[in-house]
């Protein structure tokens, strides 16, 4: 997995890095399988009805040349990246699901109920 941080200066703060790598190499631990391009970018933004806020976004290029990307703004960067991560998770996971089902439906297995 290779991980890219970019944004305004806010991308350059230590902790957030630490935060970003630490929450990337759990997310490639879940899925050893997979080929994960990850690029980060955090940048501080302002709203005329929220104020200021960070914005994460996220977007993770697989090995299939698929795209996901998620994007998140709160008041604290740290809130931002960690629902951003969490977001990731979630589309990962659903990705894989689907992935199964087509792969089982592929070998002529059905789903039946009773």
């Amino acid at each position: 997995m290779s991980v890219r941080i970019s944004g305004d200066t806010l991308a350059l703060d230590r902790k957030l890095v630490r935060r970003v790598n630490r929450l990337a190499e759990d997310i490639s631990q879940a899925a050893p399988d997979s080929q994960l391009d990850l690029q980060v970018r955090i940048a501080e933004e302002f709203d005329q009805l929220r104020g200021h806020r960070v914005r994460c976004e996220l977007v993770a290029t697989l090995s299939a040349k698929r795209q996901i990307i998620v994007r998140e703004a709160h008041k604290k960067a740290e809130d931002a990246i960690d629902t951003a991560f969490g977001g990731l998770r979630i589309k990962l996971r659903r990705m894989r699901i689907r992935s199964l089902g087509k792969a089982g439906a592929g070998d002529g297995l059905r789903a039946t109920g009773t």
